[in-house]
């Protein structure tokens, strides 16, 4: 992208660069800056984006190609503040190699307000174009296959194309109530050679897609509540990657989530978060419809951040219907930051908006 292109593209949109305290300016931080490196400062941020788009659901209630495509593209520049899609991605990814895979974790479990399947191969479109990548060098999974199916989900196991498939085929609900093992027999299962401590005594075992097959993943949750945890977004997403969450929703599933997140295989190899905030559940999550429409995109490097700044939408909205705050359920987003994971600290969170046309 030109100069002149680029500098054209900011002349036609409304933006603006806000912190997550209420009414404060902040700074916008220098790029060496973006992922939290040091480059002499004593109070480094956590940048999270949020990117919104007015035609990002069309009037049939379902997600635009075309804008979803833009809003993904526009988050990665604002996140890296690179000019160049490629160059976005090159920060992100400085290490990839040709034999590398990226897979991407999304959201199934509720079919009416999942991962939207145009949101996530948005995000793969945009990897194969910057890097030339070759896409079955590309993995979209959850726990099962059936649930990324009825969600819209191409299933593809094959050697061509962007792969997608679930940890085991499918989920019986009968047997997750006597908390029974679901049968792993017809999908690639759980990494059994590698329990992590998931607290409380507790240990799960992560997905071999995690383990066995990626290189590094993109985290890609939905913006919802969650009656026991408070909210269910990035960090809580990896309920769909063990074998054992219902054993693990006692006291608002705290420490688990935060332990989860902690293990070496989800902490190193995640790479980024891109939350579809199209739209969004406040009350009864995380089943139900979907209740307001968000029409944007969130993204970080820092999944404390992102929970963080997302709690506080969802808050924002129940607010606004007199329902009482989910802070006192989401512990576990501080218990992250005790972790060592990210910041729930707001003066410690830049958060840059963007509203495309």
């Amino acid at each position: 992208m030109t100069k002149d292109k680029h500098d054209k593209r900011h002349f036609t949109r409304r933006e603006f660069i806000k912190s997550t305290a209420v009414g404060a300016t902040v700074v916008y931080l220098a790029p060496s800056l973006a992922f939290g490196s040091d480059a002499g400062f004593n109070d480094i941020k956590s940048r999270v984006v949020n990117v919104f788009h007015p035609k990002l659901i069309t009037l049939d209630d379902q997600i635009h190609a075309q804008s979803v495509r833009q809003c993904v593209d526009e988050t990665l520049l604002l996140l890296t503040q690179k000019k160049d899609i490629k160059d976005a991605w090159m920060q992100i990814f400085p290490d990839l190699k040709e034999k590398d895979t990226i897979s991407l974790k999304v959201n199934c479990v509720n079919r009416k307000c999942p991962t939207h399947p145009q949101i996530t191969y948005a995000i793969a479109e945009s990897m194969i174009n910057s890097f030339g990548m070759n896409p079955n060098n590309i993995i979209i999974w959850d726990r099962t296959t059936s649930e990324l199916k009825k969600t819209g989900y191409t299933i593809n196991e094959t050697d061509k194309g962007i792969r997608c498939f679930g940890t085991v085929k499918s989920f019986s609900v009968p047997r997750w109530l006597i908390n029974a093992n679901q049968d792993e027999s017809d999908g690639i299962g759980y990494d059994k050679s590698q329990p992590i401590d998931v607290g409380n005594g507790e240990t799960s075992h992560l997905s071999k897609i995690l383990t066995q097959m990626s290189t590094y993943m993109i985290n890609v949750p939905v913006l919802k509540d969650h009656g026991k945890a408070g909210i269910t977004l990035s960090l809580k997403n990896h309920y769909g990657t063990i074998d054992n969450p219902h054993d693990l929703h006692a006291n608002y599933c705290d420490p688990f989530v935060g332990k989860i997140n902690a293990a070496p295989q989800i902490k190193e190899k995640t790479k980024l978060i891109i939350c579809d905030a199209a739209f969004g559940i406040y009350k009864g999550g995380p089943l139900g419809a979907p209740q307001w429409k968000h029409n944007s995109i969130l993204a970080s490097t820092d999944p404390v951040a992102l929970d963080y700044t997302g709690m506080q939408i969802i808050n924002a909205q129940r607010k606004k219907h007199n329902l009482d705050m989910v802070t006192q359920k989401a512990i576990h987003v501080k218990t992250a930051q005790t972790l060592g994971l990210g910041t729930s600290d707001p003066d410690k969170i830049l958060l840059k908006e963007s509203v495309l046309s």
